[in-house]
């Protein structure tokens, strides 16, 4: 038994060495569906391989980064701000221009009486934010109205992201009908399979090799195959496969020597763009530290506890991983190994979202 178990080991080591290739984020078609097909096979032992080594940092003495002075820290809310329909930005296509830093924040809102305090965490210390959110009522409200107004498909959850996100790396194996994926005590999880069947192997169209924050608002990012002329690539996705549900994964490939301000609006209009048309949004933080000072990470904290919406703390979760998740020739993305955790905590926080929704 012994000696079957480190067999497995051996097996699963084999294949993590040989997709470390994909990681570099050029895709082949065939070579990736061929090995995301394998991997897919031994999903489970590298699932045990990472909780048997995975070690949880206490919160307790995670060190807390500081905001950097360049971060305007924007107003506190305590509700949602209201939406009202912006004209969106065109960024240009040749993303090395700086586009204008414009204050475009919510502002704080006009208070009368004694108002409510305001308990929840600051974005300043998101690191020591649960690796899975617990929906809000507002959240759930998002979601109710979408599709009980707006006619989303409950069914239906979809990404925005660069090539991290494709369903080869981020959620597609759960659509590839591979048994034994689940361990015994997670085979709860398989409620969200089943309800979100069809979802996690979708091509989004706001998925694509170096998509930015600012780059899904444009129509130079949009498939003229598919999209309609002057649709960018975030309105294409929507109304292609009508989601309820959306994982924002960026933050990457953001272009060095911007302001964090200008981050801060551009990820504050997609989420803008996805209430009004009641789509649930979800925020995620990233492994890696591209920009410096984790910037980036604070940035989307601030923007998911602004507009009161669900953070997927991922770079958490990746700490207690070899290498913090990512891989050890370019640590700019993530590690196959880290491609599995993610996976299993995106699905542990769908199952959650799900129960909370009445979903099933």
């Amino acid at each position: 038994m012994e000696m079957k178990r480190q067999n497995k080991f051996l097996y699963t080591f084999f294949f993590a060495v040989l997709l470390t290739g994909l990681s570099s984020c050029q895709r082949n078609n065939g070579t990736a569906e061929q090995l995301s097909t394998e991997v897919a096979a031994v999903s489970t032992q590298i699932q045990q391989t990472i909780e048997t080594d995975w070690t949880p940092i206490p919160t307790s003495t995670l060190p807390v980064t500081q905001p950097s002075t360049a971060t305007k820290e924007p107003a506190v809310f305590t509700h949602t701000p209201s939406v009202t329909p912006t004209e969106t930005k065109q960024p240009p296509a040749d993303e090395t221009e700086q586009p204008p830093a414009a204050e475009t924040k919510p502002e704080q809102p006009v208070k009368s009486g004694t108002a409510t305090p305001d308990t929840r965490p600051l974005a300043e210390h998101w690191q020591i934010w649960p690796v899975l959110p617990t929906l809000t009522d507002n959240a759930r409200n998002i979601f109710r109205k979408g599709v009980e107004e707006f006619g989303t498909d409950p069914h239906v959850f979809s990404k925005i992201g660069d090539c991290q996100s494709h369903p080869n790396v981020f959620l597609g194996i759960y659509d590839m009908g591979y048994e034994g994926l689940l361990a015994d005590e997670d085979l709860y999880l398989q409620d969200a399979i089943n309800y979100f069947q069809g979802s996690f192997s979708i091509e989004s169209l706001a998925v694509h090799d170096g998509m930015s924050v600012s780059s899904v608002l444009t129509t130079t990012w949009a498939d003229p195959a598919v999209c309609e002329p002057n649709e960018n690539a975030l309105d294409c996705e929507l109304r292609l496969h009508n989601p309820s549900i959306m994982f924002i994964n960026l933050g990457t490939n953001w272009i060095s020597g911007l302001e964090m301000d200008v981050y801060y609006d551009y990820l504050s209009e997609i989420v803008e763009i996805l209430i009004e048309r009641g789509v649930l949004p979800i925020l995620s933080s990233k492994a890696d530290n591209v920009e410096g000072g984790n910037r980036i990470n604070q940035v989307t904290a601030q923007v998911a506890r602004d507009y009161d919406i669900p953070f997927f703390n991922f770079w958490k979760s990746a700490q207690g991983l070899n290498n913090h998740g990512l891989a050890q020739d370019n640590p700019i993305y993530l590690s196959v190994s880290a491609w599995n955790w993610r996976n299993y905590q995106a699905l542990k926080l769908l199952y959650e979202a799900g129960k909370s929704l009445d979903l099933f």
